[in-house]
């Protein structure tokens, strides 16, 4: 009796994708979790590199936030001064911005001066590496967090810890975690833009899709047949890896297959694949998602962002309207939560009231300023002393020396 061989087909269900979730989880180590695999800043750092419009909106709002200029009528200095070796508030408030679109949050080294009556230098942190400690339960309030450059391998890089900010702490070298409540969490904030993350994962998905289709040929035009029995294995994968190399991907596309043979009943049979009409359904699709993330970003009008919308042209007072919406509705909410945390910690530098403000950008056609006046809550013991007084310099030798992490940041490093 002939031997039957049978093939057998698998079945895999690609119906159903998996997202990180936004949760704290409270472990055996000192730290909560951001994320269940406590790397959910890196999975937004993924999204924010891979998806073109996600980027453009995060940065074009830290521009907006930022606008053409930040001064302060009290304090004029404050602007141009160094707050550390080698840079001043424009610089850490530009970083802080990018954390806050990308995160929801962001997070400043603080040094204090030998006699703390001033705070020495500032710092920004990569709100990607810190990791918030778990709350004191005697006063209800997060007293340490954790900064790893790389929390993937924390055996290679253990965290390290340091204490909230506060005036009272001895150990001068503090973290001061910055974020907007979100109802159901403690811990770490949820960006604004979170109603849009799978739309970003679509996106991300789709130009995969088409890279992979133009560079490997995923998606198959033709069957080809051989009639002249069935070769080995390895001469299998040979002829495979041959037709791949010379008719497969982008640089051969158009090209001609040529083939030899004895006779027609083993010529080769080529079978074309007929291909569904797909190109609609994904620009259909495109668009849709496109939407979606510019929703998320609470985003009126796409031109506003240098993104064209099809069959359709703003006119310029269109474009201002829209501007002047965003600008009330989206930028000053943000400027009004980053600038009393920027004029408390200057005014402790300065040791000088310093209240800042931002000059709108150039296209929104008003002639206000922002301005906050700073939080007065931890700053009874700042003397109002010249502004000429200069702080007096960081701790850089002691016990606390052997708690600062090791990263990218001078001061941490010292």
């Amino acid at each position: 009796m002939s031997e039957v061989k049978k093939f057998q087909l698998s079945k895999v269900d690609f119906r159903t994708a998996t997202f990180p979730v936004f949760s704290e989880v409270i472990a055996r180590q000192p730290w909560v979790f951001y994320g269940e695999s406590n790397l959910l800043p890196q999975y937004f750092i993924e999204l924010y590199d891979n998806c073109a419009i996600h980027k453009a909106i995060v940065k074009s709002k830290v521009n907006q936030i930022l606008g053409d200029g930040i001064f302060s009528k009290d304090n004029p200095k404050a602007v141009w001064s160094l707050v550390n070796d080698d840079e001043n508030i424009t610089d850490i408030m530009r970083k802080a911005a990018l954390d806050f679109m990308l995160f929801g949050g962001f997070a400043l080294n603080i040094v204090w001066s030998r006699d703390r009556k001033s705070i020495a230098e500032i710092y920004h942190l990569d709100f990607s590496r810190v990791r918030s400690g778990k709350v004191n339960p005697e006063t209800d309030k997060v007293e340490k967090y954790y900064y790893s450059p790389v929390w993937e391998d924390t055996r290679k890089y253990p965290p390290q810890e340091f204490p909230a900010f506060s005036k009272n702490e001895k150990d001068p070298v503090q973290i001061l975690y910055f974020k907007i409540y979100q109802p159901g969490l403690t811990y770490y904030p949820v960006p604004d833009w979170s109603a849009g993350q799978r739309s970003i994962e679509i996106d991300i998905e789709i130009k995969n899709f088409h890279m992979n289709n133009l560079r490997q040929g995923m998606v198959p035009s033709l069957w080809i047949n051989y009639n002249n029995g069935i070769p080995g294995e390895e001469e299998q994968r040979i002829l495979v890896r041959a037709l791949e190399s010379q008719y497969g991907g982008t640089d051969n596309a158009g090209q001609a297959i040529v083939s030899f043979n004895e006779s027609k009943e083993q010529s080769p049979e080529i079978v074309q694949i007929p291909r569904n009409d797909h190109d609609s359904y994904y620009q259909s699709l495109y668009e849709d998602i496109s939407r979606s993330i510019l929703s998320a970003h609470r985003v009126s009008s796409a031109e506003l962002f240098g993104i064209s919308t099809p069959g359709k042209l703003g006119s310029r007072n269109e474009i201002i309207d829209h501007s002047e919406y965003f600008r009330k509705m989206v930028i000053l909410p943000y400027q009004e939560e980053m600038l009393p945390v920027f004029n408390k910690i200057l005014s402790l530098f300065f040791q000088k009231q310093t209240t800042l403000e931002i000059t709108p950008l150039s296209i929104y056609q008003v002639g206000d300023v922002i301005q906050n006046a700073p939080d007065q809550g931890d700053t009874s013991g700042v003397s109002q002393t010249s502004p000429e007084t200069k702080p007096a310099p960081p701790i850089k030798t002691g016990a606390n020396e052997v708690n600062r992490p090791q990263g990218n940041y001078p001061n941490l490093n010292q």
